[in-house]
C-alpha cells in the first residue's frame, strides 16, 4: 500500500505547487502592487513617527567596606547595631544603593530639579503661557512613566554589572539625563552616609564616656575607628556608590531606537503581500462565479 500511495502522494503535491506557483506568477502584478503600496505605506509611517534615541550609562554599584562582625564585637553587637555600624554583608550596601536609584522617591526628585514633567507631557504643556492646557498631570504619574517608558535598569547577576538607558526623543537630553541621574544618585548616597557616620560616631562617643569597663571601651574604641575609615571613604572616594565604567554619549543621528523603520517597512511588505494574495482569491472566485 506504501509503495502505490507514495508516487501518487507526490505527484499530487507537485502538481499543488506548479498550481500555486502559476496563479502567483499570474497575478504577480496585483499582488506586487499591493506589496509595494504597502511597504510604502509603512515606510512613510515609520519616518513619520518622531524617533527616539537610547543613551546608555555602564556602572558598578560599589560595595561596603569591610565591617566588624556580631563575633568581633562580643556584647558590643547590640550596640553597634544601635550606633547604624554595619554588621558584615558588603553586598548589601550595592544592592540598596541599586534600588535607591529605581525608587520612586528619588525618581521624584530628579524630575522636580530637572523640570521635566512639561517635557514628559509635552501634549499637555502650553509652552508659551507655561501652564498646563487642561487636567495637569500629577508628579506620581510623571514619576510612573518616567520609570516605565523612558528609564530602563538591567544587571548583569553574573558580572554584577548594571547598565541603565534613557530612551528619549533628544538624544542630547536621553545622554545628559542619563550620565545626571548616575552622578546624582550617587552624591545623595554619599551625603545620606555622611550623616549616618556622624550619628553613629556621636553616639559611640557617649558611650565611651559613660563606659566604665576597659574591654567596653576597648570595643567601642575600635567600633569607632572602622565608623571613621568609612566616613573618610563617604568624604574621599570619587564614586562612592556608583563607579561608572562606561558613561552615557550622544548617539548619532541615524542611530534610531524606536521604531525601527527596516522592520517596519519589511512588515509592511510582507502583509501588502498577503492582502494582495487574497485579493488575487477573491477575484478569481468571483470571475469562477461570474463564468458558471
Amino acid at each position: 500500500m506504501n509503495d502505490t500511495n507514495e508516487p501518487i502522494d507526490e505527484r499530487s503535491r507537485e502538481v499543488s505547487l506548479l498550481a500555486m506557483s502559476t496563479f502567483l506568477w499570474r497575478h504577480r502584478a496585483r499582488i506586487g502592487l499591493c506589496a509595494l503600496a504597502a511597504a510604502i505605506a509603512a515606510g512613510a509611517l515609520a519616518f513619520a513617527v518622531r524617533p527616539k534615541y537610547r543613551a546608555e550609562v555602564v556602572f558598578s554599584p560599589v560595595s561596603g567596606s569591610a565591617t566588624f562582625s556580631g563575633g568581633s564585637l562580643g556584647s558590643l553587637g547590640s550596640l553597634a547595631a544601635l550606633a547604624g555600624v554595619g554588621l558584615g554583608g558588603s553586598g548589601k550596601r550595592s544592592d540598596e544603593s541599586l534600588e535607591y536609584l529605581r525608587s520612586r522617591q528619588f525618581t521624584r526628585e530628579f524630575i522636580e530639579r530637572h523640570q521635566l514633567m512639561p517635557l514628559l507631557y509635552a501634549n499637555k504643556w502650553d509652552a508659551q503661557r507655561r501652564a498646563w492646557r487642561a487636567d495637569p498631570p500629577t508628579i506620581w504619574e510623571g514619576v510612573e512613566r518616567f520609570s516605565k517608558k523612558v528609564r530602563e535598569i538591567t544587571e548583569d547577576h553574573r558580572t554584577g554589572i548594571v547598565t541603565m538607558s534613557i530612551i528619549w526623543r533628544d538624544r542630547v537630553l536621553a545622554a545628559q539625563w542619563a550620565n545626571a541621574m548616575i552622578a546624582e544618585a550617587d552624591a545623595a548616597l554619599r551625603q545620606r552616609a555622611i550623616a549616618e557616620y556622624t550619628r553613629s560616631l556621636d553616639y559611640l562617643k557617649d558611650e565611651a564616656r559613660s563606659e566604665s569597663l576597659v574591654e567596653m571601651q576597648s570595643a567601642v574604641d575600635r567600633t569607632m575607628e572602622s565608623e571613621l575609615k568609612d566616613a573618610m571613604v563617604a568624604r574621599t572616594r570619587d564614586a562612592y556608590a556608583f563607579k561608572v565604567l562606561d558613561p552615557a554619549v550622544v548617539r548619532d543621528p541615524d542611530d534610531i531606537d524606536t521604531p525601527n523603520r527596516p522592520l517596519i517597512i519589511v512588515v509592511g511588505g510582507i502583509m501588502g503581500l498577503l492582502v494582495g494574495i487574497l485579493w488575487a482569491v477573491l477575484r478569481q472566485r468571483r470571475v469562477r462565479r461570474s463564468a458558471t
